[in-house]
């Protein structure tokens, strides 16, 4: 199930942050202005997706606790994005260069690359990708 987060997540939204490999705690203080949401099992939080509105909108975070990846929770979490932003928003975001399941999974949501940032993670360097929200 995909919700929006509550107050009560933040705990265990911040623990899975830090299995990201350079997490940004402050990205989830309610004050800096992004949405997150929140899959759950049995109403147990185990993943979650933090992004920010406009246009362009960007996601910033996407955690699924490794016990839950491959069932689509990625996915749900950036359709329910989706499913919130306008028509025609272009949604940005940054991936490691070396994630390709990441960048599967963007691939099905139309994202391109847009650029290459040499130096974006510790780990080496990463691509800003872009999509248009459609009707579909």
């Amino acid at each position: 199930m995909i919700r929006d987060a509550r107050a009560g997540d933040r705990a265990t939204v911040s623990r899975l942050q830090q299995r990201l490999p350079e997490p940004a705690p402050e990205l989830l203080d309610p004050i800096a202005g992004g949405e997150l949401l929140v899959s759950t099992v049995d109403g147990a939080v185990v993943g979650y997706l933090l992004w920010f509105p406009g246009d362009p909108t960007y996601a910033a975070e996407m955690v699924v606790h490794p016990d839950y990846r491959r069932e689509g929770r990625g996915r749900a979490l950036f359709q329910e994005m989706f499913d919130r932003v306008p028509e025609g928003t272009a949604v940005e975001l940054r991936v490691a260069a070396e994630n390709e399941g990441a960048q599967r999974l963007y691939d099905e949501f139309g994202f391109e690359r847009v650029g290459v940032e040499p130096d974006a993670y510790g780990s080496g360097p990463g691509y800003r990708l872009r999509a248009i929200v459609d009707e579909d």
